[in-house]
């Protein structure tokens, strides 16, 4: 038999995608003046992306 594994897009990636989508298009829309962002601000993107990852790495090297 072979052993094919079928990636597919779900209900929820397709929802994502579309709450991605409009926020992209209408937050703009309601934004002030731009200034630059502050310290804190600078350093979420990084933690969070590290955070992510840590997340990601420990989940993949869990046997089910």
């Amino acid at each position: 038999m072979e052993n094919t594994n079928d990636y597919s897009w779900g209900l929820g990636s397709v929802v994502a995608m579309l709450l991605v989508v409009v926020a992209m298009l209408f937050v703009p829309l309601g934004m002030g003046m731009l200034a630059p962002p502050s310290i804190p601000m600078i350093l979420v993107i990084p933690v969070l992306l590290v955070v992510m990852f840590i997340f990601m790495c420990h989940n993949s090297n869990s046997n089910p």
